[in-house]
């Protein structure tokens, strides 16, 4: 049975100007956007993870390091962290994890000697994108410069482990302040009162500075600690916020961050937090609820977030609000009879056995509860072919599933582990598993849409335009009802894209949608925004007139106010968004789904 849990994932995404591959794509797409050095000195969202890893010696039978640690490494891995901050790390484990992340620089102390002893808060942080600065460790006690001491009614030794960073891609001069903690388990004063020396560091140490802070705070947000950390004192905001509570306002019954190894523990406290300052803007949150087979990566769900630096005279109060809507959108449209709660299944293999890949051939399903025949939407992630993960979309997936569309998200394998077509191949597998497999869960399989953003915007619409792939599979262009590809319609000059495509004029003419349009395609919606990347408007609109003279019904929208990475952020965080809109009102019309205008204060 799927497990009947709310998921709260507003993800972040890792696009082409990440990935290395935008210099390639800008290029073989025309050149720089117009303004490019504008583009360049927008701001770049930073990456942040917060996980309590389980210290290494703990006799925990099936869930013992030596057996889950791969598993937190992918876990890790998948969300792909500029600042990680780890708690209950032991030595030989802070270790470890650094030499597999690559591109990351580490600091961490014993808390017992503030040398190798004991516990540390290991922290992580990527080196292409931060120069340190200056570091150190403060003890949670009366006398924190001393290092292994414990003071009100500690139970054990408790530490901040902190650098100050250069932001390689800041907004401005201002430097980073990171800070990772993990306050004690069983003395309640002595959790208060480290949140309040917490928070009177942060003020000190973070003059001139951005603030991050990541831990394991052995607290709920109903208790002391976490007032006195985030709450407004008289003539005195906080240094820092709930970026969780930012972007989910109202609690809800899953917050719990103490697994146990058990996926389904989600009804305890969130007592692990990300703060940051009030001059990023909280674009993501998320509590991760990776797992197999019922078992989690740690006893504690990683937490993430992910922020954009504001301009000085911006603050989170103003930067995490919905636009206000037009004029245009008194009223939006929703499923008659919703929201739905929904289901998840998640981690389902679509491919097994020999050359399966354990990561990346999976998915996940959002279900709406209750509801048969209900349509389905199979999305697919960008990332530049070369990063990203299914993980980092879950919110599209709750998004739809509220308006009654069940939705499919998958992950697939990424170069340089394979090159064109290994990319298409794994997206067709995955499509052929959810034709097979989603009526037995209420959906219809005659309504599958597929959607995708950048280059899973790209893998949507080949799917649906060069049938070998989906032949391969023992299926059809007729068993696509409908394609929507988001920012997502390229074309590559041979030899500029040969590190994901290969060489040769076959692979790049089997790699492009536009080569492959002919009557027998399925209904287009194409999506871009109004400050895309080089060339998608252009691809975008070219689609729709191929499409049109082949009588393939096609449409073409832009967004306003949205770029690349924005036209998928906004759409993951409300049903209000005009992209939820245009995608919820074309499935609309190619499915059974009863929809209905609502003003859009009733989502």
């Amino acid at each position: 049975m799927p497990l009947a849990r709310r998921t709260f994932v507003s993800s972040g995404l890792v696009f082409l100007l990440l990935s290395g591959l935008w210099s390639s794509l800008a290029e073989s797409l025309g050149g720089a956007p117009t303004g490019s050095r504008a583009l360049a000195a927008e701001p770049v969202a930073v990456r942040v993870m917060s996980f309590n890893i389980r210290y290494g010696t703990a006799q925990d039978g099936v869930n013992h390091w030596d057996r889950r640690r791969e598993f937190l490494l992918e876990t890790v891995q998948a969300f792909q962290p500029d600042l990680l901050g780890t708690q209950e790390t032991l030595g030989f484990q802070k270790d470890w994890l650094a030499e597999r992340l690559t591109g990351y620089a580490t600091l961490g102390v014993g808390r017992d000697d503030g040398k190798l002893a004991g516990e540390m808060m290991a922290l992580y942080y990527r080196t292409e994108r931060f120069e340190l600065l200056a570091s150190g460790h403060f003890w949670l006690s009366e006398t924190p410069e001393r290092a292994g001491t414990k003071s009100w009614g500690s139970s054990l030794p408790r530490m901040v482990t902190w650098v100050k960073l250069r932001d390689r891609k800041g907004l401005d001069d201002r430097p980073v302040l990171f800070f990772n903690t993990h306050f004690d388990h069983q003395g309640e004063q002595a959790r208060l009162q480290s949140a309040r020396l917490v928070r009177r560091r942060l003020t000190e140490l973070g003059a001139g500075c951005r603030l991050v802070l990541t831990g394991d705070f052995n607290a709920g947000g109903d208790q002391p600690p976490y007032a006195a950390l985030f709450g407004d004192q008289p003539g005195e905001k906080s240094p820092v916020v709930d970026t969780f509570r930012m972007r989910f306002p109202t609690r809800g019954p899953d917050e719990g961050t103490f697994s146990s190894f058990d996926v389904g523990q989600t009804k305890g406290p969130r007592i692990d937090w990300i703060g940051a300052s009030r001059d990023w803007r909280v674009d993501a949150a998320a509590i991760d609820h990776t797992a197999r087979e019922g078992r989690t990566p740690s006893d504690h769900f990683p937490l993430t977030a992910v922020l954009t630096p504001q301009a000085a005279d911006k603050t989170n109060e103003a930067a995490t609000k919905e636009p206000e809507p037009s004029a245009e959108a008194a009223s939006a449209t929703f499923v008659a009879g919703g929201p739905c709660e929904v289901d998840q299944e998640l981690n389902v293999a679509y491919q097994a056995g020999d050359g399966a890949n354990p990561r990346k051939h999976k998915l996940d399903l959002f279900l709406p509860r209750g509801r048969r025949d209900y349509p389905v939407l199979f999305f697919v992630h960008g990332g530049g072919w070369v990063s990203g993960d299914r993980k980092l979309y879950s919110s599209v997936g709750r998004v739809f599933a509220r308006n009654g569309v069940g939705t499919a998200v998958i992950s697939y394998r990424l170069t340089p582990e394979v090159r064109h077509p290994g990319h298409i191949e794994d997206v067709a597998k995955a499509f052929a598993w959810v034709k097979q497999n989603i009526a037995e869960r209420g959906g219809r399989a005659d309504r599958i849409f597929v959607a995708g953003q950048s280059a899973g915007g790209h893998l949507s619409a080949l799917l649906a335009t060069n049938e070998r792939y989906l032949r391969a599979e023992g299926c059809q262009l007729a068993d696509i009802r409908g394609v929507i590809p988001i920012s997502g319609v390229y074309d590559f000059p041979r030899g500029g894209f040969d590190a994901v495509l290969g060489t040769g004029a076959e692979a790049y003419d089997s790699a492009i949608p536009l080569r492959h349009i002919g009557a027998g395609c399925p209904p287009f919606l194409l999506l871009y925004a109004e400050s895309d990347i080089p060339q998608c408007d252009r691809l975008s609109e070219r689609m729709c007139e191929l499409l049109k003279a082949q009588q393939v019904e096609a449409q073409v929208e832009k967004i306003a106010d949205r770029n690349h990475i924005s036209i998928m952020f906004r759409l993951m965080l409300s049903t209000r968004d005009p992209t939820t809109q245009q995608m919820l009102r074309f499935i609309g019309r190619h499915s059974e789904l009863e929809l209905q205008e609502q003003p859009v204060a009733g989502d």
